[in-house]
């Protein structure tokens, strides 16, 4: 794998040079780099897919659930 090209800082300004600056640089400030969540952000870009798309599987079983609550809650009542 290439080493990555020098970079500015967002953070504090300074000059990142490599990898192993980068690596540092995030430990110090504390951050992480955006490509530690592609995965993640992949799986909530198909559920936003299929919740805006109508899809009615999205969320099933927390619907299912919410209806049984709400039915236990009234038989009680009576």
């Amino acid at each position: 794998m290439p080493d990555i090209e020098a970079f500015r800082s967002p953070i504090d300004g300074t000059v990142i040079t490599g990898r192993k600056a980068l690596r540092e640089h995030n430990k110090r400030h504390n951050v992480t780099n955006v490509a530690d969540y592609s995965e993640e952000w992949k799986q909530k870009t198909r559920e936003r897919e299929r919740f805006y798309s109508g899809d009615p599987s999205y969320d099933r079983k927390r619907r299912t659930e919410h209806l049984k609550e709400a039915y236990d809650k009234l038989e009680r009542r009576r």
